[in-house]
């Protein structure tokens, strides 16, 4: 938790004309009160005034929030009645104008807020706070949460390419990334790990399966290691022995190429779109344009899609902040045939891209 993202947030806050703030998105909330909860039995919400900033759980949690949540209010409603709390509060307070995460809000939980204010004061709904364009740069704790997930993540590859057989199913390989992350720290996977092999890589978003890992095929890893709630993402293609067929080394080295040149021409300040036509052109010279059907890259951090994109469909004047912390990430996938993705995150700063990924990039793994 940062208290100067607090009172940023603040600053904001009086900006809109509001008199209090409602977070209910579980990332926003860990960000600025530092209890990552997963939002399992109502778990919470915050609200904050110019001069409160108060935690509203149940009791269940209650110790642990006061515990990690430091410089917080703890408050614990009883029978979890937030709507009617909120609404004491704000008499309290004298709140008139309070605004809310418009995503994150239920219809009925808007209406019983309402119910409860019985006109003392309006909601006022936000699609965007200035809390996802905070968490955008990331903050000296923050980078190092991330690089710590990182090298788990690096870890758990090189005993990967040590540790895996022809012969082995998707889904044993998927079970032991998981396993070897959580011996080495992680909190588990941050999201859940792809393999897919053969046929299977021509699906960006392949599940595991019971399919045999063959000799001379693409295997495509996509997985990271979640540290103290921070998301690592990586991905690489490799291949038990030589390539099946030359063809397959062709688009593995120009993927390769692809990658490797948005990472040498990333930098802060470039445009969204501007990053992602720094792998798409590469890939558009191969004749390989039509196989590329994803973006080019996202921020990653407590989620592991954030903001910033890099994207053909980012808004023109999205720019990518210094400190912020992305993924690049291109990939040719051929129906029928099979596919090929690789994937650094890299930290941006003026003067560059910083490569935070650390695993290699070699295709063949000898069998």
């Amino acid at each position: 938790m940062s208290q100067e993202s607090v009172t940023q947030l603040r600053r904001w806050i009086a900006e809109q004309g509001l008199d209090a703030f409602l977070v209910k998105h579980l990332q926003n909330r860990a960000y600025l009160c530092g209890w990552l909860n997963e939002d399992s039995e109502e778990g919470g919400a915050l609200l904050l005034d110019q001069q409160h900033q108060i935690l509203l759980t149940n009791a269940l949690y209650a110790e642990v929030a006061g515990h990690e949540a430091k410089g917080w209010e703890i408050d614990t409603p009883p029978a979890r009645e937030y709507a009617a709390r909120i609404a004491e509060l704000a008499r309290t307070y004298g709140w008139k104008k309070i605004g809310f995460e418009a995503d994150w809000l239920s219809y009925a939980e808007y209406e019983k807020l309402n119910q409860e204010g019985n006109g003392s004061y309006t909601l006022q709904p936000f699609v965007q706070s200035n809390i996802e364009e905070l968490r955008q740069v990331k903050q000296p704790y923050e980078l190092d949460l991330l690089k710590r997930a990182i090298a788990i993540t690096d870890q758990t590859f090189a005993h990967v390419c040590d540790w895996i057989q022809p012969g082995l199913t998707e889904k044993e390989v998927q079970w032991e990334i998981s396993r070897v992350m959580v011996s080495l720290g992680a909190e588990g996977p941050s999201f859940t790990t792809i393999v897919a092999s053969g046929p299977n890589s021509s699906m960006p978003h392949a599940h595991a399966s019971e399919r045999q890992i063959q000799r001379g095929e693409f295997i495509t890893i996509d997985m990271g290691a979640r540290y103290k709630g921070y998301c690592a993402d990586m991905t690489r293609t490799i291949c038990l022995g030589e390539p099946a067929e030359p063809r397959m080394l062709e688009i593995y080295n120009a993927v390769l190429q692809a990658m490797k040149t948005c990472e040498q021409g990333l930098h802060a300040g470039i445009s969204g779109r501007a990053a992602d036509a720094l792998a798409r052109d590469v890939l558009a010279q191969k004749e390989l344009a039509e196989y590329y059907v994803h973006s080019t890259g996202h921020g990653v951090g407590l989620q592991i899609h954030e903001a910033p994109s890099l994207s053909q469909r980012a808004p023109e004047d999205m720019l990518l902040p210094a400190g912020s912390v992305v993924t690049v990430e291109p990939g040719v996938y051929i129906p029928g045939w099979g596919g090929v993705r690789i994937e650094d995150c890299v930290a941006l700063s003026e003067d560059g891209a910083e490569v935070l990924t650390q695993s290699p990039t070699a295709l063949v793994i000898q069998r």
